[in-house]
């Protein structure tokens, strides 16, 4: 996504957020994570925030919204 953005739009963003699933690989505790991320503020000189979602979370996790759409049809037919 970042590389997609115009340097004007680039210029414009004040604080960047990244939305990510509370996994092992997004962990705040991983170094490897953490690297990055602060490898990223001092490139772009932007504020980052990190935005954990809960783990499986129906909104974010196209195959959860599915089985939730089967089991409200189930429900209601059977």
């Amino acid at each position: 996504m970042w590389t997609s953005l115009s340097i004007p739009e680039k210029q414009q963003l004040e604080n960047i957020q990244f939305k990510v699933n509370n996994g092992p690989e997004n962990s705040g505790r991983r170094r490897q994570f953490l690297k990055r991320m602060v490898e990223f503020a001092d490139q772009t000189k932007k504020s980052i925030q990190v935005l954990y979602v809960p783990p499986y979370h129906s909104k974010y996790n196209p195959i959860e919204r599915c089985w939730g759409i089967l089991e409200r049809h189930w429900t209601e037919h059977f």
